[in-house]
């Protein structure tokens, strides 16, 4: 029990709420970006790099050594931005029936019940709202390559942009659109599991698919060819077996002769113009090694009774009142940012033009 959320106290106490609220599918975040890093200075190194193989020089009798560049190696310092959600309850929200309530004309709710509801139920949102933020950074990095930052006032408006460039490219063109049946799906799978292999020294295990890949792959001549064979053992290539593992994700199936597992990724957000979008583009698929990336986390200063205060946490939820106004403020603080660890580490391929 709370018994004062607006303490510094309560602050600790709801961080504990907040670890155990239910997340919403972070698929994207949780299998390219899960190492999670939490610091405690303002600024962090942003560092990643260009792996390739590089073979030691031979050198003659009696030489000292040739030195080696550090090549493809990228840092800088930043500060990682900080998000903000907000929530507002007024003297009005309690005084009339909550969603779900009972409508009796004598409703036996109080209204700090009401209160406490409210409460309760834009931490649950807010939170996610933060989570979704992070999915949003890590579906911007693997598809675009870079990640764009517009930095807001409390009115909303565009304050300021930064832009960190991974350099790395971008979508990927297939050569032949996959909507076409005669398409060469599995050869484009291949070339782009062997560069990652070569660059990497690892076997991506893992491709996540826009809602319209599955039924590509479904009507490639191809590949129908191969599931039609009667033996299983003349030919093990792969093993398709489409189902939902949950409303947002559904598996596809293995490809065994990439040692490749293939996912459905169809989930959408809003995003600050009101527009729905998919965290994986409809026609784009992303292929690579897993949990090689990083998400690093800085601490939030807040105020509490006239003192500052740092917290280091993944969500820091901050309550202030003013009696005055009759109003009730929930703020979600968090500071983070994603940082993969080797840029060929994943590739996305764009199916169609």
């Amino acid at each position: 029990m709370i018994t004062d959320p607006f303490s510094f106290e309560g602050t600790l106490t709801l961080l504990q709420a907040v670890e155990k609220i239910d997340a919403p599918s972070n698929f994207l975040s949780q299998t390219f970006f899960p190492n999670k890093i939490s610091v405690l200075t303002d600024t962090v190194a942003i560092e990643y790099r260009k792996e390739g193989r590089q073979a030691a020089p031979y050198i003659v009798k009696g030489a000292k050594g040739v030195n080696i560049a550090r090549n493809g190696s990228h840092a800088k310092m930043y500060s990682a931005p900080k998000f903000g959600a907000r929530r507002v309850i007024s003297a009005e929200d309690v005084e009339h029936r909550l969603f779900g309530e009972t409508p009796n004309i004598f409703s036996p709710v109080k209204a700090e019940e009401r209160q406490a509801r409210l409460m309760a139920q834009d931490l649950a949102q807010l939170t996610r709202m933060i989570q979704t933020r992070r999915e949003v950074m890590a579906s911007e990095i693997l598809q675009t390559g870079k990640l764009t930052m517009n930095a807001y006032a409390d009115d909303g408006r565009i304050v300021s942009t930064d832009t960190i460039d991974f350099e790395t490219g971008g979508a990927a063109a297939v050569n032949r659109d996959w909507d076409d049946a005669t398409a060469k799906i599995y050869d484009d799978l291949y070339n782009t599991s062997e560069y990652i292999q070569e660059n990497t020294g690892a076997v991506p295990t893992v491709a996540i698919c826009g809602k319209n890949v599955e039924k590509y792959l479904l009507a490639n001549n191809e590949i129908k060819n191969w599931l039609m064979i009667p033996n299983r053992q003349n030919l093990a290539m792969m093993n398709l077996q489409p189902h939902f593992q949950s409303p947002q994700i559904r598996y596809i199936g293995t490809i065994s002769a990439l040692n490749l597992e293939l996912y459905s990724y169809n989930q959408t957000y809003i995003d600050e113009t009101g527009q729905k979008k998919y965290f994986v583009e409809p026609d784009n698929i992303i292929i690579g090694n897993t949990g090689t990336g990083r998400t690093i986390f800085q601490p939030v200063t807040l105020m509490f009774n006239g003192q500052f205060k740092t917290i280091s946490a993944e969500v820091v939820p901050h309550y202030t009142h003013n009696d005055d106004d009759l109003i009730s403020t929930l703020t979600l603080y968090s500071r983070f940012i994603l940082v993969p660890e080797v840029l060929e580490d994943f590739v996305v391929l764009k199916v169609k033009q």
